[in-house]
């Protein structure tokens, strides 16, 4: 009887969620996941992330449709059409929902594939353009979805092409990373 219950309750959780009705979890809130069931909502939001490749950039992007996304929108419609989950809207916010709610680190190459991941402003592509910043005090600027294998999957300037993977290690982005986790088990 529990476990129909529990069905119905993610099932329900589930068809509301991309009917427009909040979803938003804090750690507390998300149930035990198996390393399995983890792994698949994590794959999940990969691949909705990864079926809007090519869409176009758009600074402050409508938040009601996926014709266009800025990085913090991306990010929050692969966890929703992914996992289920409602992020906060700006990339700030969403680095303060996941240091409050979740787990995190400052250094990527800890990170898990569907982590996201936060930027500081690029200063140049030198080492010596980001020598002094204090990284736990720099304003976040930017966010995507760590892939695993050293990739990032963003949106970051009409210029890129939209929605794209990059490479992290010996980039800019290398030297921009902030922090990165999730609130996902």
């Amino acid at each position: 009887m529990k476990k129909r219950i529990a069905f119905l309750l993610v099932s329900a959780a589930l068809f509301m969620s991309p009917l427009g009705i909040n979803a938003t979890h804090a750690a507390s809130d998300v149930p035990a996941q198996s390393d399995a069931s983890a792994s698949t909502v994590r794959e999940n939001i990969i691949a909705m992330g990864k079926k809007y490749l090519g869409t176009p950039y758009e600074f402050g992007s409508s938040r009601r449709d996926t014709t266009t996304f800025d990085c913090s929108d991306f990010v929050k419609q692969a966890y929703l059409e992914g996992a289920g989950i409602t992020l906060p809207a700006n990339s700030r916010t969403q680095g303060a929902h996941v240091k409050e709610n979740g787990t995190y680190s400052t250094n990527w190459k800890d990170l898990k594939p569907g982590d996201i991941m936060f930027f500081m402003s690029y200063r140049g592509s030198k080492e010596s353009n980001y020598v002094g910043i204090d990284k736990n005090t720099a304003r976040i600027t930017h966010t995507g979805i760590y892939l695993g294998n050293g990739e990032i999957l963003h949106t970051y300037s009409k210029e890129s092409g939209g929605v794209r993977i990059d490479k992290i290690e010996g980039t800019h982005w290398e030297k921009r990373f902030l922090f990165g986790g999730s609130t996902l088990k």
